[in-house]
């Protein structure tokens, strides 16, 4: 019972969940400077390659690209700071970096070479939309939670710098628990937005009404606007009621609270566990069938 403590348990259960699927290759990455692990599907392909980025706590998190192999998709989990001999700071990436695991996907045998889908949350969503905005080798985004500016530092890529917005620390909120809201944390200025308005590819975002970590809505809507506003018609936009910033696959349990390892700090997330579980069931479905309808050829031919 919640908010009971010392209570005797009346059944306890272990669930495990699989993430790769049988016959899925796991191939640790290190080439050049990209850094990660490829997941390949069963078979001799080639197969629809996938980038897949997660936020600003770093490191390298595998268990989605193993679910996206699992259903088909040469799937790259790419790490871009605090791992392995990437820069230690969030501070330190350059967009030329996801050209250069772009590029590298592309170019192995086992993978169809027209384009990459990048699936991108948080953080990673904005790195995503950048590679869109800048890249003409992505053939497909789906963003989830992601940020609408860049964020951290200024973000260079071929001799250009994009500037970054400003962090407004008096506009973190506190609560009694000491835990964090950080939705109003960056500072509305529209030179620092992702030039989302030069992408040619399809990009879906994926937004939450009840995200407390990222302004998923207003960014995505923001997005939306600049694109309609040069003439431009190749995005979707996904709104969930009722639920917060980590949408996982489906059935993955509610995560309305998580520690933030660049912080240092417990953030709050957002969401209710009932219509979060229903924005990941329809969001995973959803991102699938853009990368089957704009990144798989031969799905496309079917």
């Amino acid at each position: 019972v919640m908010g009971e403590e010392n209570l005797p348990s009346l059944v306890t259960t272990t669930v495990e969940r699989w993430y790769l699927g049988d016959g899925v290759r796991r191939i640790p990455v290190r080439e050049g400077r990209v850094r990660g692990t490829l997941f390949l599907p069963p078979g001799d392909g080639p197969f629809a390659g996938v980038i897949d980025l997660f936020g600003a706590t770093g490191g390298l998190a595998e268990y989605r690209a193993a679910l996206l192999a699992s259903r088909g998709f040469a799937t790259l989990a790419l790490a871009f700071f605090a791992y392995d001999d990437l820069p230690k700071e969030i501070t330190g990436i350059d967009l030329d970096y996801f050209e250069e695991a772009a590029d590298w996907l592309l170019s192995r045998p086992d993978v169809q070479n027209h384009g990459v889908g990048v699936l991108g949350t948080s953080k990673g969503g904005e790195l995503a939309l950048s590679m869109a905005a800048h890249m003409n080798k992505v053939a497909a985004v789906a963003v989830i939670g992601a940020y609408g500016v860049v964020t951290f530092a200024p973000l260079p890529y071929k001799g250009t710098v994009f500037p970054c917005a400003r962090m407004r620390m008096d506009a973190v909120v506190y609560t009694e628990e000491g835990f964090v809201d950080i939705r109003n944390m960056w500072e509305d200025n529209s030179k620092s937005n992702v030039q989302v308005e030069k992408a040619e590819c399809p990009i879906m975002f994926v937004a939450m009404k009840d995200d407390l970590n990222v302004k998923s809505v207003f960014y995505a809507e923001q997005a939306i606007a600049r694109m309609k506003a040069h003439g431009k018609t190749n995005y979707t936009l996904l709104q969930y009621p009722g639920a917060g910033h980590l949408i996982e696959p489906p059935y993955t349990p509610h995560c309305g609270l998580y520690y933030h390892s660049l912080f240092k700090g417990c953030f709050l997330a957002g969401g209710e566990p009932k219509s979060h579980a229903v924005a990941q069931a329809d969001s995973w479905h959803q991102i699938l069938r853009l990368f089957r309808t704009h990144v798989d050829k031969n799905s496309a031919k079917l």
